[in-house]
């Protein structure tokens, strides 16, 4: 389990986009915006937190909606981590989802503890929610949703509050 681990964070989990992904290999998170016209709804995303409490992604409709695919193991996902509590400390109106890809809920609670995440995560131990998402090929991934529950937003790699606050603001100036 150790060595799928490791060779899923070599060949998956980045510490960001490269110059063949387009970013001229700063490093930082590539995005993609959509416009309201062609966007497509969010799979449907329900599951357990670690203490075994039921989310379900439908209930956060009506929002603007931050959901983050990670894992403890992936390096980058531990470095965005403080920008995505930071966040949802700051925008209280945005509603934060985590989705633990392919861990256990006791590695997945010692996680959120250890960087005092305040909004729910659902452990996908099997990864079977992440591969009703578009683009979860590498970790960590962040969609961010407009209220409808339509994709409006994703991330490829870390985010940073900068960058993820401008889509925010992006989004709450939509009609």
């Amino acid at each position: 389990m150790l060595l799928v681990a490791v060779c899923l964070c070599l060949a998956s989990c980045s510490t960001g986009a490269t110059a063949a992904d387009g970013d001229g290999g700063t490093g930082r998170s590539r995005l993609t915006f959509t416009a309201p016209s062609e966007r497509r709804s969010a799979p449907r995303t329900s599951g357990l937190t670690p203490s075994g409490q039921r989310v379900d992604l439908a209930a956060l409709r009506g929002r603007v909606t931050v959901v983050n695919f990670w894992a403890s193991w992936c390096p980058p996902c531990r470095a965005e981590t403080p920008a995505l509590v930071t966040l949802a400390h700051q925008r209280p109106t945005v509603a934060f989802l985590g989705v633990d890809h392919q861990e256990r809920a006791g590695t997945a609670a010692a996680f959120l503890r250890a960087f005092a995440v305040p909004y729910p995560t659902i452990v996908d131990e099997d990864g079977t929610l992440a591969a009703r998402w578009p683009g979860v090929a590498g970790l960590p991934m962040t969609y961010v949703l407009d209220p409808r529950g339509r994709i409006a937003a994703r991330f490829i790699a870390g985010v940073t509050t900068d960058d993820l606050g401008g889509v925010l603001d992006r989004l709450s100036t939509e009609a």
